[in-house]
């Protein structure tokens, strides 16, 4: 949760003072880009503000300090736009950017974006200022042709409703899409703190979001098997399936790890000792019947939980 604070101040005011308008935000956060990096991210450079597309202007086009492209898209919540169309607004920049050449961001830039290659090679403490601006060139151009382009959104408020829209979207595709919020507090007349919050955040590594996407096409065909019915609870890493008439202490349990994704039966055996008595039997039917590259593992916790 990155925070600044602009000039010196006394106490902070208990509730956040609105923006006058989108520009005074976009301007915030062009020229504090720390505020868009969430952690575990590396640093911003802002590369140019109002940066053309033939479809229109992105509101801020900044690199990390490895290269990687990012386009930032600000709408106040007041605005109507706040809602579905910046969000396809985004995601048509995010495309264009990806039929980019280097040489063309460069252009549509003014040269901002090679004059900040060269300032970051350059930077005090780099060794081999050359080799750095090779790199850095050829990591943008590398992320240029993969599409690789990180998009956020910032709100200086944002509705539950937006954010489950926001978490969907995230999910369901391979892009590296983020919504901010960004407040900002009195401390003086002239004097404020601002504060920003990533309410959905991106994936560094995009295949997690592909697993996830496999785990819940696997549960949803499990689900509609019939008879019997099945009703679904989803985590973030893990969805439970109850069969209808089945007490909520025997359930499945559906799981995505890094290369598979794993099915389990649990009982609680101090409730239910009988069916849990039942799953050795069932492990050893399971083993021959299933394919060798599978396994088949019975585990019994503290919690009185037995999985098959």
């Amino acid at each position: 949760m990155p925070a600044i604070r602009i000039s010196e101040g006394n106490e902070l005011a208990q509730q956040p003072e609105p923006f006058r308008n989108e520009y005074e935000l976009q301007e915030i956060l062009a020229g504090h880009p720390v505020l868009l990096v969430d952690r575990g991210d590396s640093a911003l450079v802002t590369i140019s503000r109002e940066f053309a597309f033939e479809g229109g202007f992105a509101d801020i086009f900044l690199i990390d300090s490895n290269g990687l492209p990012v386009i930032v898209e600000v709408k106040l919540a007041r605005n109507g736009e706040s809602r579905r169309e910046v969000v396809g607004r985004l995601c048509d920049y995010l495309s264009a950017m990806g039929r980019l050449t280097p040489d063309e961001v460069n252009e549509r830039s003014a040269g901002l974006l090679g004059e900040t290659f060269q300032s970051m090679a350059g930077a005090e403490g780099e060794e081999n200022p050359e080799d750095w601006l090779a790199r850095l060139k050829s990591n943008f151009a590398s992320y240029l042709r993969a599409g690789q382009i990180r998009g956020i959104i910032v709100l200086d408020a944002a509705p539950d409703d937006r954010i489950r829209e926001f978490s969907y979207l995230n999910e369901h595709n391979d892009l590296d899409l983020r919504l901010l919020v960004v407040e900002r507090y009195r401390l003086g007349r002239h004097e404020y703190f601002y504060h920003s919050r990533f309410l959905v955040s991106g994936e560094a590594d995009p295949e997690i979001k592909r697993q996830r996407l496999r785990l819940r096409s696997i549960v949803e065909k499990f689900s509609k098997m019939k008879p019997p019915i099945f009703s679904t609870h989803a985590a973030r890493e893990n969805v439970r399936v109850y069969r209808e008439g089945w007490p909520t202490a025997v359930h499945y349990e559906f799981s995505d790890w890094k290369d598979s994704i794993s099915i389990e039966i649990q009982v609680n055996h101090k409730e239910y000792p009988t069916i849990a008595g039942f799953l050795p039997k069932l492990r050893e039917h399971l083993s021959t019947a299933i394919p060798d590259t599978q396994r088949v593992e019975r585990v019994t916790d503290s919690f009185g939980w037995m999985r098959l």
